[in-house]
């Protein structure tokens, strides 16, 4: 299989998720900061109608996803013969920093932090 191409930028929140989906399912990526690469930000505007809008997946086959929803992302995944497992998704959902900032909201309580 072929690599996915995940045009994003550090400040959008909805890219660690989706690389997280990505990582975690064993998908071949690379992942280009369109800050950081005049061509990238131009192909998103291509893709976009005009709008720098991240994060943008382009796939082997040509198609593309802009983004996406969790559920979407996982879809095509399995469509292009990938495992997408509960962790993976869970990643994609962001579930697991919410379950990790209680986790540590629980600990500073208890250690009488806050």
């Amino acid at each position: 299989m072929s690599t996915i191409i995940l045009y994003g930028h550090r400040t959008c929140p909805d890219v660690p998720p989706v690389m997280g989906m990505l990582k975690l399912s064993n998908v071949p990526f690379e992942y280009v900061d369109i800050r950081q690469d005049k061509a990238a930000a131009e192909r998103v505007r291509q893709i976009n109608n005009g709008f720098e809008s991240v994060p943008t997946l382009v796939f082997p086959d040509g198609s593309t996803l802009t983004e996406p929803s969790k559920s979407v992302l996982r879809n095509k995944l399995i469509t292009m013969g990938y495992r997408v497992g509960v962790l993976a998704w869970l990643v994609g959902n962001g579930k697991l920093i919410l379950f990790g900032g209680v986790v540590v909201w629980a600990l500073l309580r208890f250690l009488e932090v806050l």
